[in-house]
This record gives C-alpha cells, sequence and structure tokens, in this order.
C-alpha cells in the first residue's frame, strides 16, 4: 500500500518532468517511509545550478512530490566564442556555444567564472545595473536582443539596427514610465526599424534614423 507509484514534480521550467526525474535518481517501488531517499533526491537536484530551491515530501499513500523553484534566465555574456548564461542576481547556470534566445551582453571583462555562484567581471556596477535595467525590460514587457556596454553608456538593441541609447539608469526610467514602449510603439507603426533611439535624464528622448 506504501509503495511510491508515483513521483509529480512542480515548479519546473527549464527542465522537463523526466528530466528531473532521471537527474533526482527517482525509482518507484520503494516504501515511501522507509525507503523513499527523500533527502537524496533533494541533494542530487540541488547540486545543478538551475536549482534555486528544491523540496522534496510525501504525498500519501504512494506519492512523492518535488517542487521546484529554478533560477531564470535573464542574459548571455559573450565569452570568447561561448555564451555564459547568467540569471538576474548573475549567478552562472551554464556555458554554451550555441547563442541563447536571451538578450545578449557584450563589453564585459570577466574576472571569475564558475558555474553556480556569481559571475565577477572589471565592470561590477555596471553589471549590476544593466541586470536591473533588463528587470525593468521584462516588467514593461520589452525585449532587446543585445546589449553593448562601454564606461560612457549602452546600446541597446530593438533590433538589429535600431537602437536605444544611455546609461542603465535613464533606460530603466523611461521603461518604468512607459515613454520608451510609446516611442518603440510609435516607430513600429511607421515602419521604422532602423535608427538610434537617445535617452538621456528626466525621460527625455529622441530619435534620429543615423546609427553612430
Amino acid at each position: 500500500m506504501f509503495s511510491i507509484t508515483e513521483y509529480r514534480v512542480e515548479g519546473n521550467s527549464y527542465y522537463s518532468d523526466d528530466e528531473i526525474l532521471v537527474m533526482g535518481g527517482c525509482k518507484t517501488g520503494n516504501n515511501i517511509f522507509w525507503k523513499a531517499g527523500l533527502s537524496d533526491i533533494r541533494q542530487r537536484l540541488s547540486r545543478d545550478a538551475y536549482m534555486q530551491e528544491v523540496t522534496v515530501r510525501r504525498s500519501l499513500p504512494d506519492t512523492v512530490v518535488i517542487e521546484i523553484k529554478e533560477r531564470k534566465q535573464t542574459a548571455a555574456i559573450v565569452y570568447g566564442e561561448k555564451f555564459v548564461v547568467i540569471d538576474g542576481d548573475g549567478t552562472v547556470l551554464r556555458k554554451t556555444s550555441v547563442e541563447p534566445k536571451i538578450p545578449v551582453i557584450k563589453g564585459l571583462t570577466i574576472s571569475k567564472l564558475t558555474v553556480g555562484e556569481p559571475i565577477e567581471a572589471e565592470e561590477k556596477v555596471l553589471l549590476r545595473q544593466t541586470l536591473e535595467m533588463l528587470s525593468s525590460m521584462e516588467k514593461g514587457d520589452m525585449f532587446f536582443k543585445k546589449v553593448e556596454l562601454s564606461k560612457v553608456q549602452i546600446r541597446a538593441y530593438v533590433y538589429d539596427s535600431l537602437i536605444c541609447q544611455g546609461t542603465p539608469e535613464n533606460l530603466m526610467e523611461a521603461m518604468d514610465s512607459g515613454k520608451l514602449q510609446l516611442v518603440i510603439q510609435e516607430l513600429g507603426e511607421r515602419e521604422i526599424e532602423r535608427g538610434t533611439i537617445q535617452v538621456s535624464g528626466g525621460d527625455y528622448i529622441s530619435f534620429t534614423p543615423k546609427i553612430d
């Protein structure tokens, strides 16, 4: 009666249910009280960088529930010929040679790179500001394909040839107020996909069809 017949996975997005069960070494048939190995399953899963929080519990009479809170992919930093995928706190989730479909950040000098730990870059403050800006981007229902960093300002690409230019703080302010979205919407209605949107302090926004 108390043999495990089912595992139920909740909260996962990056990994499928089957992948979670394989990673956790989950097996049916064991006694749900004495040989369930719940702590072992949690430890195996917690080793993966995508797992922010893992809870494993019994659901009597025969089910084990695995609750996952995943770290979300926020950006990919260019690192030589590879991409380093990080979450909103800068934790390294994985390295890949295939460009992910998330904002790509260029212009950082990486000083430490370990999967499962926060990435370290010489431009520490600029990285933090850029991640905060990407959070505002997501909340404002926008998407930047690529972000190029420099000491003076950043260039965030809406399209390959349509660029938002300014400091991270100014871009955040313009997105939080909704003014940048309105400008991009108006350009879209005019079928304009090339040019530079300059975002300055006080939500001042200007547009030129030129690209520097």
